[in-house]
């Protein structure tokens, strides 16, 4: 369904100010969203910021929603802590808050919560022993990194949806490191920050809008006592691949002794394949894919999409090779759902199976999208999502991933589970179907098979 281009992860910043000459189905505008702004016309980031208690608020709620029933965590007694990263704009406001989660007062990942009235509540979970402390050791100013200013303090910026970024330094000195996906090394991305500085400020104006402000009202309306028998706004939704439900992994690659992946990652390829590396995310998304419907979904109409062994990490590089030769991603890497799907199709006719890719014509709104999503996961067929908003090489921006649940709590807030070098993440929804249509004309969109 919903066919939108996009590219691949690992890309130059600076090359993504380009647009792709590529045919698109356009997504729904958001034009008519309008933005809170202050007297000389421009949004004022520090409109409004919630309070410490209202921050843990929200955190509670997500988790005693998502988390409460998500296979990662169900079982768990988790509190937020109230020992909080700020997580800063390029101006230095604080927009939102890294809250860390305990169980059994033992760090076990983070939620990532929004400061500002008039913006998100929530952005995206991390559920990684780990992962909090690995972003501390990041920001100490022991930091081992030769051009960095040991007498300034660092800071945690943030670009939503998911993105990390160490500040350090000020004015003409100032220097942005990206956190890369495990948290515990960075990339020197100051030069590319600096070029796109005006764009990237722009992108955080967009998180202030009167549907954000009164969706954020309504939240903590709802989760104050006062207000706990109210009855619920929607019926709770969760769908998920069979894996999720059994608390099971998806595509589990064996990459050390007893330590597996979350499907596949196409970091796998740095040492020997670097431009499969910087390309590679669709390859890895359609391996998984045929992976899971032969091994999974239907062995026995699908097992020739896939004859090695899943935790086999020798066996599924192969099969992320093989994928890679049939999609051929380009120097922007694989920039069209259509393309990405007849490719899929081809190698299934190829190895004797039928093999359709969904599609759905419907208008692309956040309800149809969830929908199609639903559709898929409710077929136990993993759905592949590209998105092609163009801020910078960051993994989850012109990139493709792989969703393994869809979920929505009595209060309509959404979330996504996704696979994504080899890293099982959770975003909210509606920050990504957003992310997705905010480059309309570039594309970008959702597609599982049957």
């Amino acid at each position: 369904m919903y066919f939108f281009k996009k590219a691949t992860a690992g890309l130059a910043l600076s090359l993504l100010i380009l647009s792709p000459n590529v045919s698109v189905i356009h997504a729904e505008s958001m034009d008519n969203i309008s933005l809170q702004t202050n007297e000389e016309g421009f949004v004022d980031p520090l409109t409004s910021v919630l309070s410490t208690e209202e921050i843990i608020q929200i955190a509670d709620m997500h988790i005693n929603g998502y988390l409460q029933d998500d296979w990662q965590t169900k079982g768990l007694s988790i509190t937020p802590s109230t020992n909080q990263i700020p997580l800063y704009d390029l101006e230095q406001n604080i927009i939102a808050y890294m809250v860390p989660l305990l169980s059994n007062k033992q760090e076990i990942g983070y939620i990532s919560i929004g400061a500002l009235r008039d913006s998100y509540d929530a952005y995206d979970i991390f559920i990684d022993d780990s992962v909090v402390q690995s972003i501390r050791n990041q920001l100490s100013p022991s930091l081992s990194i030769a051009s960095f200013d040991k007498d300034s303090s660092s800071k945690l910026v943030f670009v939503p949806p998911m993105t990390y970024m160490i500040q350090t330094g000020q004015h003409q000195e100032e220097q942005y490191l990206q956190l890369e996906d495990d948290f515990e090394s960075v990339k020197d991305v100051t030069e590319a920050v600096m070029e796109q500085k005006e764009q990237l400020e722009q992108q955080y104006q967009e998180l202030q809008t009167e549907q954000n402000k009164q969706r954020m009202q309504r939240i903590l309306n709802e989760t104050t006592a006062e207000k706990s028998f109210m009855v619920a706004a929607v019926t709770k939704e969760d769908y998920a691949l069979t894996v999720e439900a059994s608390q099971g992994r998806f595509v589990p690659v064996e990459t050390s002794a007893g330590i597996y992946s979350y499907g596949g990652n196409q970091g796998w390829w740095s040492a020997t394949a670097p431009t499969k590396n910087t390309r590679g995310c669709a390859p890895v998304a359609a391996a998984n894919i045929t992976n899971y419907l032969a091994k999974i979904t239907n062995p026995s109409a699908y097992r020739n999409l896939y004859s090695g062994t899943t935790t086999s990490k020798t066996d599924f590089l192969a099969h992320m090779n093989l994928m890679y030769n049939y999609i051929s991603p380009g120097p922007f890497g694989e920039t069209s759902v259509q393309h990405f799907t007849s490719m899929v199709e081809k190698y299934a006719k190829d190895k004797n199976v039928i093999l359709t890719g969904v599609t759905d014509n419907s208008t692309f709104t956040l309800d149809n999208t969830a929908a199609y999503i639903k559709k898929g996961l409710g077929l136990n067929s993993p759905v592949a999502t590209l998105n092609l908003s163009k801020f910078n090489d960051y993994e989850y921006e012109w990139h493709w991933m792989t969703i393994t649940k869809y979920y929505r709590d009595v209060n309509d807030n959404r979330w996504i589970a996704v696979s994504t070098w080899g890293e099982r993440r959770s975003i909210n929804y509606r920050t990504h179907f957003n992310e997705i249509t905010r480059f309309k004309s570039l594309g970008g969109g959702f597609m599982y098979f049957k």
